[in-house]
């Protein structure tokens, strides 16, 4: 491939690239369904997703994408949630580098108007993660936590920097008490890696589907890592009745699991929060403001 110039690509180049590397599809038709930090995402038929890298990051996180979603199969991961399966014949054109997978059908669960929708996911929660966090990661070939996404001493300088930019959507009260957080916690470091994991469970990487969860998208960001990582999802999505139906179904974590996770669904939450702010994106604003909130509330409680 060519040296690339990565930028968002609009749907009549994504259009105009598929076709050239796909003839069998052409003309496709495209419709765009989401963008996010590394990927300008485009449907096709109710069948296909293309997704095209925003920047050379997205294009690592693409292919690491599609090794993570053939290992899955290749270990006999069975999901309660659908997963988008990878099609071996795309790697984009010459011009332009691009994956495709199958279409999981429904919506991001940002879209929903109901920020406690997960609550009656609880079980079905524990057991995908039960069953992902099990997968042996023995020759896996995955890369560790390179980028430190739990290190309390690398990432607390950033998250204080997200707030600042949180201030025309998000209450006063709640960023006193997200710096209040960030006063009392330490500076710890990142933790031991152990675990297969998702990495970067949060409103818009799930798929709903008539009012219940239905997918799980955007795998770029597995690793091997801390199942803190994907306990996140516990602290910022699931309210309190559910989330001790979780830890019942999935098992008790000790302190330092805790903490870990609070701390990256503050993070997680807020840095999709001003994305999505910057984007004027309300809905996927509202599940962020939603999801710290709740999380900051419980670590104060507790």
């Amino acid at each position: 491939m060519t040296t690339v110039s990565f930028r968002d690509i609009t749907r009549q180049e994504a259009e105009h690239y598929i076709n050239e590397a796909i003839p069998d599809m052409a003309p496709v038709k495209l419709e765009h369904t989401g963008t996010g930090f590394d990927t300008i995402v485009y449907a096709a038929s109710g069948r296909h997703v293309f997704r095209f890298p925003r920047h050379e990051k997205g294009w690592h996180s693409l292919r690491n994408e599609k090794y993570v979603l053939h290992l899955l199969k290749e270990r006999q991961f069975h999901s309660v949630y659908d997963v988008p399966v990878p099609f071996t014949d795309t790697e984009g054109t010459s011009h332009y580098p691009f994956t495709r997978f199958s279409y999981v059908p429904g919506r991001e669960l940002a879209s929903e108007s109901n920020t406690d929708l997960l609550g009656a996911e609880a079980e079905r929660i524990a057991s995908f993660l039960i069953r992902l966090h099990d997968i042996p990661v023995q020759d896996s070939g995955l890369p560790g936590d390179e980028l430190k996404r739990l290190s309390a001493k690398k990432r607390k300088p950033m998250l204080e920097e997200i707030l600042r930019g949180l201030k025309p959507v998000c209450p006063e009260r709640t960023l006193d008490m997200a710096r209040g957080y960030l006063r009392e916690i330490p500076d710890w470091e990142n933790p031991q890696e152990s675990v297969l994991v998702h990495g970067d469970l949060h409103p818009k990487n799930l798929i709903a589907c008539r009012g219940r969860l239905k997918g799980i998208i955007d795998w770029g960001d597995a690793h091997i890592g801390h199942r803190a990582s994907d306990l996140a999802l516990v602290y910022q999505a699931l309210p309190d009745e559910a989330k001790k139906r979780f830890f019942e179904w999935y098992g008790a974590i000790d302190d330092e699991t805790e903490a870990l996770a609070v701390f990256k669904a503050v993070f997680v939450s807020a840095a999709v929060g001003r994305a999505a702010y910057e984007q004027n994106d309300k809905q996927v604003v509202n599940w962020c403001r939603t999801g710290m909130e709740r999380a900051l509330r419980y670590w104060f409680r507790s």
